[in-house]
C-alpha cells in the first residue's frame, strides 16, 4: 500500500487516528480503492486535494478561536468559523460559534457553498470536519471560487483536536461512521430529544426496518413507543408488513422531504 504515490506524497505518521472500539463497532468493515474517500461529486482532476487551505494545528485553530469568541459579535465579521460536516454530526457536537450548514451529504457542499458564495465573499474562513479529510476537498474548492481571504482548516481535524483540548471549544460528542455512533471527550450535551426536548444525545437508528435515518430519542421517550425519525415512520415501524409499499420505502422520508437540500443562509 505504501508504494502508492498518493500515500508516499500525503500521508504521514500523525495522520492516522485511534480510538477505543472492538470488531463489533464495524460489523462490515471492508477494505476497497476508491476515486474518493469521501465523495463530493466533483473529480479529484477538477478540485485536487493538492489545493487545500492552510493547514493550522489543534494549537493554532483554538488560538484562532480564542481570538474570535474573544470579539464582540459586530466584530466577528471578517471571520467565519465553517463546520463541513453533515447536519446529523454537527448536531449533536461542534465548535462554539460556527456556521453548521443543514445539508445531508458532503456531496451538497459544492453546491452550499454556490448558493451562498456572498457569505463567503472576502471572508477568512476557518474550516474544520472530523478527522480532516473532508476538509481537503472543501478547503480546495472553496479557494478555487476565488471569493476568500483565506482559507484555513484544521489539520488532523475535530478528533485530533479534542486529544489536546477535550474541554477546549468544541462542545458535545464527536459523531463517528461506525456502530457507535459518537464519542465523548467532554460532558456537554448540546442536542436534544427529538420528542420531548430534553436533553440527549445518543443516536439510535429509526425504527422502521427499510428507513436508515438516525433518531435522537430518549430513554423516557424510547419507553413510550417514540423509536422512529418521524411521524410518517412511527405509523410504519410498529406494522410487521408495509404491503407493496415495504420494497419502495427507502432513505429519503418525511425528515429529509421536508429538509430544503441546499438552504440559503442568511446574510449577517
Amino acid at each position: 500500500m505504501l508504494s502508492c504515490p498518493l500515500f508516499k506524497d500525503y500521508l504521514c505518521e500523525d495522520d492516522f487516528k485511534s480510538s477505543k472500539g472492538g470488531a463489533h463497532c464495524f460489523p462490515e468493515l471492508r477494505v476497497g480503492v476508491f476515486e474518493e474517500i469521501v465523495p463530493m461529486g466533483i473529480s479529484p482532476n477538477q478540485i485536487s486535494y493538492k489545493n487545500p487551505g492552510i493547514h493550522l494545528s489543534p494549537g493554532e485553530f483554538h488560538k484562532e478561536i480564542e481570538k474570535l469568541l474573544s470579539q464582540a459579535n459586530q466584530d466577528r465579521g471578517d471571520t467565519i468559523l465553517l463546520d463541513c460536516r453533515n447536519f446529523y454530526e454537527s448536531k449533536i457536537g461542534r465548535f462554539q460559534g460556527c456556521l453548521a450548514p443543514d445539508i445531508r451529504k458532503f456531496s451538497y457542499f459544492p453546491s452550499y457553498v454556490d448558493k451562498n458564495l456572498d457569505i463567503f465573499r472576502q471572508k477568512r474562513v476557518l474550516m474544520y470536519c472530523t478527522g480532516g479529510i473532508r476538509c481537503e476537498r472543501g478547503s480546495a474548492y472553496l479557494r478555487a471560487k476565488g471569493v476568500c481571504k483565506e482559507v484555513f482548516q484544521l489539520k488532523g481535524g475535530i478528533h485530533k483536536y479534542l486529544e489536546e483540548f477535550p474541554d477546549g471549544f468544541y462542545k458535545g460528542k464527536l459523531f463517528v461512521f461506525d456502530e457507535r455512533f459518537a464519542l465523548a471527550y467532554n460532558s456537554s450535551v448540546v442536542s436534544e430529544c427529538s420528542y420531548c426536548g430534553a436533553p440527549w444525545d445518543q443516536y439510535k437508528l429509526c425504527s422502521t426496518p427499510q428507513c436508515r435515518q438516525l433518531v435522537l430519542t430518549c430513554s423516557a421517550c424510547q419507553g413510550q413507543g417514540f423509536t422512529a425519525c418521524c411521524v410518517t415512520c412511527q405509523d410504519k415501524g410498529g406494522k410487521q408488513a408495509w404491503g407493496p409499499t415495504q420494497d419502495s420505502f427507502k432513505e429519503e422520508c418525511e425528515c429529509t422531504a421536508r429538509r430544503p437540500q441546499i438552504p440559503q443562509e442568511q446574510r449577517a
